[in-house]
């Protein structure tokens, strides 16, 4: 009887351990799927928060070269409308340097003295050639007007009128006379530079 009754110890030995290791096993396992669910939940949370904060960035991002796209083009139809103004006004500074003849000038000169009399003084580019001077001078004298034919290095274009009793004078050139001119352009032509 005693080696049954060892026999039946060892064995509700061996039955208790191994109920006790399967009890232990089994909460081993739980503990370690409750930690793995805490685990992906922290980790699903931990992904969205990161997501949110990529989409809102991303955002802030696209927003940040809309504008600065927006500013470009702005800039760049700023820069091509001045550049046109530009390109217009040497155009138009060009063509009309190149209606300053004999003929105009004499024409311009008799005008003023018939508008604001003699004591005149007209300054002429030095770069127009003598001849032509010398042929506005004949012209000028034939009309009995005191009107004092000048020369100067300081004029690029057109001519300069002085009042020499009066102390003033006026710059009638190439660029004067463009500037006006392009104050007063078609609409047309100020549409397509305003668009």
């Amino acid at each position: 009887m005693q080696n049954n009754t060892l026999d039946e110890l060892i064995a509700k030995v061996k039955s208790e351990a191994i109920d006790n290791a399967e009890k232990e096993s089994q909460r081993i396992i739980n503990e370690a799927k409750q930690k793995a669910a805490q685990l992906l939940n922290h980790a699903q949370t931990e992904k969205q928060q990161l997501l949110n904060a990529a989409k809102k960035e991303s955002e802030a991002l696209l927003n940040k070269g809309e504008i600065a796209l927006k500013q470009a083009a702005r800039d760049v139809h700023i820069t091509v409308k001045n550049d046109l103004l530009k390109l217009f006004k040497s155009v138009l500074e060009a063509e009309v340097k190149g209606t300053f003849t004999i003929e105009l000038y004499t024409k311009v000169i008799l005008q003023i003295t018939k508008s604001i009399g003699n004591n005149l003084a007209i300054t002429l580019p030095a770069s127009i050639e003598n001849q032509m001077v010398e042929a506005i001078r004949k012209k000028v004298a034939e009309s009995n007007n005191s009107i004092k034919i000048i020369e100067s290095e300081q004029l690029l274009s057109g001519l300069s009128v002085a009042k020499t009793n009066e102390g003033w004078s006026y710059d009638i050139t190439a660029e004067e006379v463009a500037a006006l001119l392009s104050q007063h352009l078609s609409k047309k032509w100020v549409a397509i530079l305003n668009s």
